[in-house]
């Protein structure tokens, strides 16, 4: 449905084929300190859509086109769905 909705159903088969998806639970748990502690590097997700759940936890931080890092500000018990690399236009 992503795909058609921009018009490239045709090219379903191709972008499709070269893919391996899987599904793949993760819990950051909170740290033991007031710490900030970094739980993963600065990444793109190679994946075609990521799904991230919000508690009470918060940290993350999106980079936008001029490259500055911001922190996003999310209500608790929120769902975040980001768009992979799989998905990309350049």
């Amino acid at each position: 449905m992503i795909l058609e909705s921009f018009g490239l159903e045709k090219y379903m088969d191709e972008l499709t084929d070269t893919a391996n998806y899987q599904l793949r639970i993760m819990k950051y748990e909170k740290p033991k300190t007031n710490e900030q502690t970094m739980m993963a590097p600065a990444h793109c997700d190679q994946n075609m859509m990521t799904l991230l759940y919000q508690d009470e936890v918060n940290g993350l931080e999106i980079q936008n086109k001029d490259g500055e890092w911001m922190n996003m500000k999310l209500s608790p018990s929120s769902f975040i769905v980001m768009i992979g690399e799989c998905l990309s236009v350049s």
